[in-house]
Order: structure tokens, then C-alpha cells, then sequence
């Protein structure tokens, strides 16, 4: 009897284990879940708000569906687009997205995979008209400022969080181009292109230098043309007040002429030879060498008598 009793109390356990599974459940906070009475939604549970335990009826009254509300993020695929002034364009975007209301979602679409396919969609729609309504300089160009990426992000964004949320519940929070391509052709378009600006770039440089370094150039000889100016005239005012100094030793110069031209030549000489050098002397050239070519204007000198050169002359006046 007592055994028959401890088995009716395990399987007594078993039973209310297995029920507390199937009528108690857990919301995390980054869940919310719904609960379905014979296919209707009738509860709704926000696990930011009431995240912990809960109970439902089991299945079949009652069923549970949760959803993650994290925000996810997908690549749509690259497309090629045509832009307002024909140019071919390659796309790539990015998107985040998350289920803002979970009654709507399951109502319309249900699965998440679901619903990212119906995002690309829309995303797809918007781009093809947003780049249909820009020129290629609005994406690509090489001045920043005239670059209109975040406002045709924008653009792009509007139409579709405002569908994804009205259709099916879903947040679309952004949309970015992942990446921006062009095809051969119009790559090799956009090349020359920015060659051409480029090369205006340059000129642009260059003519700034060319006219930089002219007016250094002028400023330049200007001032040189100053300096020669104030050096000639204190070269004049140098010489001038040289010639006066002269003039006084001028008077002095006058009372023996030729003494004055013999100092003069000998000044004139020492300047000449001040280098160690053999020099060859010729009175023609050089005006000076003249007071030594004629020697010392001495008289005869007559020697004494008695002397040699006495007898020599007495006997040579003998002989006579």
C-alpha cells in the first residue's frame, strides 16, 4: 500500500512538472511575447517593461511567441542604378531595423526573415528613385561639400520606415550606403574627369606662384635699385669730400713738381710691386722707372795726389 502510494505521489510530481512547463514561461528583456487564445492574440508582454515570469493556459487554449526586439542589421545587395544625368551607378546599402510592434508584425509578416526580404524590397524601390533624381557629382566627387550622401541616405530612409512601420510593425532606424562602385566605362569617365580638375588645379597654383615670384622679383629690385642709388651717392659724396682733402696737399705738390711726381711714383711702384714676383721694368710703361734709369747726378770725383790714380794721370800726361 505504501509503495502504491509513493508512486502515486511521483507521478503526481511528474504531472505538476510538466504542467508548470507548459503554463509558466520566461520574457527576457529583449524579448517581447505574445500570447495566442485559439489563434487570437489576447496578450502582449513587453519584456523591457514586465521581463520574469509568466503563466498561460497550455496548448492547445493558449500558445507563446516570442520575438527579439534588438536592433538587426542586414546588406541588401549591390544594384546597378541610372542617375539623373545618365550615368550608370553601382549601390550598396546597409540597414538596421527592429520590431517596434510585435501584434502588427505577427499579424502581417510573422518571421523575421520575412521581414527583412520585405525591407529589401522597399529599399530597393526608394534607391531607384532616389538615384534617378541625383547627378553622379552628388555621390562622387572631389570637393566634400558638394557630396550629398547623407541627404540622399535620408531620402532613401523616409519611404521606407514610413511603410515598414504602418504594414508591418517594423522600425526601419537607418539605412547607409555600404559602398559606391561605377562600371568600366564610367569609371574610366570619372577618371579623366578628375584629371581635367586637377590639371586646372594646377594652373591655378602655378599662375599663384608665377605672380608671387614676380612680385618678390620687383620688390627686389627695387630695393637693389635703392641701395645701388644710396651707394653711388655716398660714393660721390666720398669722392668729393676726398678731392677737397686733395686740394690741400695740392699747394704743397705745386712748390716742387717734379719732386711731387718722383713721391707719387714711388708710391705708385710699391703698390705695383707689394706681390712677390720678378717684374721686368720698362720706363715706357710705367713712368715712374725714368727717375732710376739716369743714375745719380754726381760729379767727377778726383782722387788725391800721390794716389794711383794720381800717377796714372801724371804718366799719361808724361807720355803726352
Amino acid at each position: 500500500m505504501k509503495r502504491h502510494v509513493g508512486m502515486l505521489v511521483l507521478a503526481l510530481l511528474v504531472v505538476a512538472a510538466l504542467l508548470a512547463t507548459t503554463v509558466a514561461f520566461k520574457v527576457d528583456f529583449t524579448e517581447s511575447a505574445l500570447v495566442k487564445t485559439f489563434g487570437k492574440t489576447t496578450r502582449h508582454i513587453d519584456g523591457a517593461k514586465e521581463a520574469g515570469l509568466a503563466f498561460k493556459w497550455p496548448w492547445p487554449v493558449q500558445k507563446l511567441i516570442r520575438y527579439d526586439v534588438r536592433t538587426m542589421v542586414f546588406e541588401d545587395t549591390s544594384t546597378e542604378l541610372q542617375t539623373r544625368d545618365k550615368q550608370n551607378l553601382l549601390l550598396t546599402l546597409s540597414c538596421a531595423w527592429r520590431i517596434a510592434d510585435p501584434v502588427k508584425f505577427n499579424a502581417s509578416i510573422q518571421t523575421p526573415k520575412a521581414a527583412q526580404d520585405r525591407i529589401r524590397d522597399l529599399l530597393r524601390s526608394a534607391k531607384s528613385d532616389v538615384v534617378g533624381s541625383h547627378n553622379l557629382e552628388d555621390f562622387i566627387n572631389t570637393d566634400p561639400k558638394k557630396m550629398l550622401i547623407a541627404s540622399i541616405e535620408a531620402e532613401i530612409l523616409a519611404p521606407v520606415r514610413r511603410v515598414a512601420m504602418e504594414d508591418n510593425g517594423v522600425e526601419v532606424i537607418a539605412v547607409g550606403l555600404k559602398s559606391l562602385g561605377l562600371p568600366e566605362p564610367v569609371t574610366q569617365i570619372v577618371i579623366e574627369a578628375m584629371k581635367a580638375e586637377r590639371q586646372r588645379d594646377v594652373r591655378r597654383y602655378e599662375a599663384a606662384g608665377e605672380a608671387q615670384a614676380t612680385a618678390i622679383r620687383e620688390r627686389a629690385k627695387s630695393a637693389s635699385n635703392q641701395i645701388l642709388e644710396f651707394a653711388n651717392r655716398k660714393a660721390a659724396e666720398i669722392r668729393t669730400e676726398g678731392d677737397r682733402a686733395a686740394a690741400t696737399y695740392y699747394k704743397e705738390f705745386a712748390k716742387d713738381e717734379r719732386f711731387s711726381m718722383f713721391l707719387r711714383s714711388l708710391e705708385s711702384l710699391k703698390k705695383e710691386l707689394e706681390s712677390k714676383a720678378v717684374i721686368l721694368l720698362d720706363g715706357s710703361q710705367l713712368p715712374a722707372v725714368g727717375f732710376f734709369q739716369e743714375g745719380p747726378s754726381l760729379k767727377p770725383f778726383d782722387s788725391p795726389p800721390g794716389t794711383a790714380g794720381s800717377t796714372g794721370k801724371t804718366e799719361a800726361n808724361h807720355g803726352k
